[in-house]
């Protein structure tokens, strides 16, 4: 499991840690030496910056009906240049049902420019804030700064009064713009409300404070009203120079390591009252287990299926044949019309009616089938790649969108999904391991996906003789599972011809290429493969030749000086690369590159450039290791320095010289 710094607190148990910073700038005071920085020492190109954003939380007692959240933010940013005038269009949601929702009041804006020495402020009309509807629970509330100009500072604050008290907000410290300042603070009364808060993040806190106190809260009970004196808790976070959210090379989602607090109601508690919120996995399977769209639908028999099993699995003399050829009727003859949801979205007779559904129908049909033909299969649920972790200790089911076949066959489970018509039995796609998964069933285990736990291999080899004055070589390659199931998408749709073309142009000469040959493209469990014939020559007295011409690094795929969180390859990798290659008739080797061989972090990682040549031939080896997946920020400059080597020596050239 990735080593994401999560913090897990329940509401009565703040950390009392003291601090004595405070926000650096008051709203509404706005100074000329504001004006001053032409660039910010936390990202010198960005263009516009965030220079304080401050928001709060707090209860509402019940004298209207019953409690209401308060949530308040002010924020001020400095637009940089013009790219950074995106910044300056505010956009607010509300939720909203049958007129009875979010309300947003007392909302300010503010601009500000320096003219002739001094601060001339502009102020939003309220004329100029509008109102669309965003889906059937949400509205926007929008407007756009006034009299903006590049080095104007902008400043913003409002009031969002909630009915909806069990959603208390999160808190986002990082965003896609860099932040000097990003502080909130919440107030909950203890003993009324029991919260989960999860944080996550890199940044360290500049504050980390918590105070408990009382305040009398109107009560509203079917008595009526009451006073009740209740205990508070109140925390205060804030971070400094948080550096903005970047999209990076071999990241899962930028979410995952996004500083940030999110809340969960795990109980409301007074008098009498004791209502939980927050169930634990059992409870929660069973909950599941009784949905008609999930556990219903798996567990109801179906027996309209049985004929159709029994001609799908003709042939099969023993369970694990039974379940194969299951699996496959639902992969090869179903259409996937959205990798996303665990949940059934129509009844399964319709689904298998029109051999069409979600990953949600096609993997819960599967299931059904095999529970039809009394195999242990339950599902398991996780969330994607791109959707980010999901919470192993709490059951916070929206953090999931993925539901796999987990069965038992003889004494060996596996894990299934016949939503994707190129993977084959036992295998998932790359987007499934993102750390975990959890089994709904009678015992709702964890199961490890992790990406450290797989391996992609590739074999890449060349062969060359002379022959007419000509170069001629035959090229193979063997690919790994994820890359197998990448070539068999690409081969779908289009021609091998075609496809003969498309690797023409990614050699840096010309080719006559011809003879593709590919092996296992319809047969998802073996690894694909592809093998073609080319030719070339040389007429230059002399030649610069890179012997590794095939899948070479040509660039490093980490480019950023720095980095603030880690680096997640879908798998461990090794890649091999083998020439064979008789030297060119009429030539001889002037220069040949040195052989080589680099490790990452001692045992993390292993590249090696193995070369020779004799009289007449050149051998060589080149293979890269990487024997982790994930690697923390801390290693990134090493793993950075690594790949730049290995685009420097696979970049390396043999000097052929014609022989006078």
């Amino acid at each position: 499991m990735r080593n994401i710094r999560t913090l897990v607190y329940v509401s009565t148990l703040f950390f009392f840690i003291s601090a004595t910073a405070q926000s650096p700038l008051k709203y509404g005071v706005v100074k000329p030496e504001d004006f001053a920085p032409t660039v910010y020492s936390i990202d010198s190109n960005a263009d516009a910056v965030v220079l304080t954003d401050i928001g709060s939380s707090e209860f509402d007692d019940g004298v209207k009906s019953s409690f209401s959240l308060v949530y308040k933010e002010q924020k001020r940013m400095r637009i940089m240049n013009k790219n950074g005038f995106d910044a300056a269009t505010v956009q607010i949601l509300l939720h909203v049902s049958n007129n009875n929702g979010e309300t947003l009041d007392n909302l300010e804006a503010v601009t500000y420019n320096l003219e002739n020495g001094q601060v001339v402020a502009t102020k939003l009309d309220k004329a100029s804030i509008f109102k669309d509807k965003y889906n059937e629970n949400y509205i926007m509330r929008k407007f756009t700064f006034p009299n903006i100009k590049e080095g104007s500072i902008i400043e913003y604050r409002y009031t969002i009064t909630s009915p909806y008290f069990t959603n208390l907000r999160s808190w986002d410290f990082q965003a896609a713009l860099p932040r000097l300042w990003s502080e909130y603070t919440v107030t909950i009364p203890s003993d009324i409300f029991d919260f989960v808060m999860i944080g996550q993040g890199y940044h360290r806190y500049e504050i980390d404070t918590s105070t408990s106190s009382s305040a009398v809260y109107h009560m509203n009970s079917r008595g009526g009203f009451y006073m009740k004196r209740s205990q508070t808790v109140t925390g205060r976070w804030a971070m400094k120079d948080v550096p903005a959210l970047k999209p990076e090379s071999f990241i899962t989602t930028l979410d995952n390591y996004q500083a940030k607090l999110e809340f969960q109601l795990k109980r409301i508690m007074y008098d009498t009252y004791n209502d939980e919120y927050m169930s634990d996995w059992y409870k929660l399977t069973e909950e599941l287990m009784k949905r008609d769209d999930f556990g219903t639908a798996i567990n109801a028999g179906n027996g309209w299926m049985g004929d159709d099993l029994k001609k799908i699995t003709t042939g099969a003399t023993d369970d694990y044949s039974k379940a194969k050829k299951i699996f496959e009727y639902f992969r090869d003859n179903f259409t996937c019309t959205r990798h996303e949801g665990f949940l059934a979205t129509t009844t399964l007779k319709k689904a298998f009616d029109g051999k069409s559904g979600s990953v949600g129908d096609i993997n819960l049909l599967l299931i059904a089938a095999l529970k039809h033909m009394n195999f242990e299969a339950e599902p398991a649920i996780l969330s994607t790649r791109d959707n980010g972790i999901a919470n192993e200790l709490y059951p916070l089911i929206n953090k999931f969108n993925y539901v796999i076949c987990h069965v038992k066959i003889g004494d060996q489970f596996y894990m299934l999904d016949a939503s994707d018509n190129k993977i084959g039995f036992g295998k998932l796609p790359k987007e499934t391991y993102n750390g975990s998964a959890r089994v709904i069933g009678e015992i709702p285990i964890l199961i490890t996906l992790s990406p450290d736990s797989l391996k992609e291999t590739k074999l890449t080899s060349l062969f060359a003789v002379n022959e007419d004055d000509k170069i001629s070589a035959t090229l193979s390659t063997q690919y790994g599972d994820f890359e197998s199931r990448e070539m068999r998408e690409k081969l779908s749709k289009m021609q091998p011809d075609d496809y003969l073309k498309e690797v023409k142009q990614s050699y840096s000469f010309d080719p006559e290429l011809s003879n593709i040959e590919i092996d296992s493209l319809k047969i998802p469990e073996q690894p694909l493969g592809v093998k073609y014939d080319l030719k070339f020559s040389f007429s230059d007295d002399i030649v610069y030749f890179n012997p590794v011409f095939a899948d070479v690094v040509k660039e490093n795929p980490f480019k950023s000086a720095e980095r603030f969180y880690p680096v997640e390859m879908p798998a461990c990798t090794d890649d091999t690369y083998l020439l064979n290659m008789e030297i060119p008739a009429g030539y001889k080797v002037e220069e040949l590159p040195k052989s080589t061989r680099v490790m990452l972090n001692e045992d993390e990682g292993m590249f090696e450039y193995i070369i020779q040549a004799n009289a007449d031939h050149i051998q060589l080896r080149c293979r890269t290791q990487i024997k982790k997946a994930t690697f923390e920020p801390e290693d990134y400059e090493t793993l950075r320095n690594f790949f730049a080597f290995i685009v420097q020596k696979e970049g390396e050239q043999i000097v052929f010289k014609k022989i006078k």
